[in-house]
């Protein structure tokens, strides 16, 4: 028997250049086109361009290329208004009109359910997508990585699949505030010579910068990610507070580089506030700096919108929301429902949620710290019937202990925010023995980047 492997090598080998036309993008922002039924992922091109590619990895199953010129280009091709884009990671579609681009993100979301949920969306309404007016300059937080430099240290982003970091101060999908704030403190920490933790030499002090800034009312928060504590980092933040605007600065120390986290453990406040104000309407929130905030506030805004189209207040009186981070979704919806338990297994969100209740005055919202399926558990346990349930999971998705709960304890409504298409498609074949998917909507959360956001409605069977 001939493996598939073998037969794959023989069908296109590396370095081999073939025409084929792109029919979709993936995931990532790739192009994906076929040769001889063999999928091809070639990044910076759209369909239904025909292009020249030259092969530079060859897997099971698949291939990598790189374009070696259009040939037929899209009508929909435009120039990328970064100058990075070409080498940084951040935005992997900047070369399509923003309306093309929403109509392959509807396009991404409608193909992965079909192929991994096993839905007949011909049952399901497939709303349109909720996109922006001006989709620049709309990240109000960034987690810049750093790195030394002849002329001193730099922050940046990471090329593509690499650990090699773009030296990038003028990101034009950030906020306009963090970019200038970036700078100064890059001048700052140089001054006190803060030098950027190196992992070959396992030398410095410097990991990360984190800046967000306020859409409610500008204020910014600034947190310094370092390996150890030094004494120049108090002298650092004294200059930082009196940057324009800044109204907290904080460390976190993190030095196991093989953390994927952003932050250690705790953030301790040098300077300022420990808190910074968020609000849409008459509704605070106040974040710590670890405290979970959607990073596009403007779409946020259009999320919570969309997740309360689908309550009836006359029904719906018991909310559970799950994955609540500091509570955006419960304060957003408190003011019309009976009681709102938010729940999360981050420490820090939870504080923040607490403290959010508190300035918003609420009666009927109430956190519990921990997993979802934990919680839920014991809630149950004490009498807890829910009318709806919202998730919004990480990437991940809803694990599956959660889901084997909800069959067992069904719940008449759930509401799903989704930020990964396939984890969601694969949540809903599970749930699909008790539940129906009613109805989905996709929103661009993160436009020029390949991610898709979702709030989908499933009810009972």
């Amino acid at each position: 028997m001939v493996k598939v492997g073998v037969i794959m090598e023989e069908i296109l080998k590396k370095g081999q250049e073939v025409l084929i036309t792109i029919k979709r993008i993936g995931i990532n922002g790739e192009g994906i086109g076929y040769y001889k039924r063999l999928a091809v992922f070639v990044d910076g091109v759209m369909p239904p361009e025909e292009v020249v590619v030259k092969i530079t990895d060859v897997k099971m199953g698949y291939c990598k290329g790189e374009v070696v010129r259009i040939k037929v280009k899209s009508e929909n091709r435009v120039k990328p208004f970064c100058k990075h884009f070409s080498v940084c990671g951040g935005c992997q579609i900047q070369h399509i009109s923003y309306q093309e681009q929403l109509s392959q993100k509807t396009e991404m979301l409608r193909q992965t359910l079909e192929r991994y949920s096993t839905l007949d969306l011909t049952k399901v309404q497939m709303n349109p997508i909720i996109g922006m007016e001006n989709p620049v300059n709309y990240r109000n937080k960034a987690q810049m990585p750093v790195r030394n430099t002849s002329s001193g240290v730099m922050t940046g982003l990471y090329q593509k699949e690499s650990n090699d970091l773009v030296d990038i101060l003028d990101c034009p999908v950030q906020n306009e505030e963090i970019n200038r704030v970036n700078q100064a403190v890059l001048d700052i920490c140089d001054k006190y010579e803060i030098n950027a933790f190196d992992p070959k030499i396992m030398r410095g002090l410097l990991r990360y910068i984190v800046v967000r800034v306020s859409s409610l009312n500008g204020d910014i928060q600034v947190t310094l990610v370092v390996t150890i504590y030094n004494n120049a980092l108090k002298d650092a933040a004294r200059e930082i507070i009196n940057i324009p605007g800044v109204k907290s600065v904080g460390i976190s120390k993190n030095k196991d580089v093989k953390n994927v986290e952003i932050f250690g453990e705790e953030v301790e406040i040098l300077e300022g506030s420990s808190t910074i104000n968020e609000g849409i309407g008459d509704i605070l929130y106040s974040l710590k700096p670890k405290a979970f905030y959607q990073l596009n506030p403007h779409q946020a805004v259009k999320l919570y919108e969309e997740v309360k189209r689908h309550l009836d207040f006359n029904v719906d009186k018991v909310i559970v929301d799950a994955y609540a981070g500091s509570g955006a979704i419960s304060m957003f919806l408190a003011p019309h429902a009976e009681k709102v338990i938010g729940i999360d297994i981050a420490k820090e969100s939870v504080y923040s949620g607490i403290h959010n209740i508190k300035i918003n005055h609420f009666k009927n919202v109430e956190f519990e710290l921990g997993s979802v399926k934990k919680v839920l558990t014991e809630q149950y346990a004490k009498g807890l019937k829910p009318d709806v349930i919202i998730f919004d999971p990480p990437r991940s998705g809803i694990d599956e202990e959660t889901i084997e709960l909800l069959l067992k304890k069904p719940v008449k409504k759930m509401i799903y925010v989704s930020c990964n298409p396939s984890t969601l498609a694969k949540n809903i074949k599970m749930l699909a023995r008790k539940y129906n998917v009613v109805e989905v909507t996709p929103l661009d959360m993160f436009p020029h980047t390949a991610q898709v956001e979702s709030v989908t409605l499933l009810q009972l069977k």
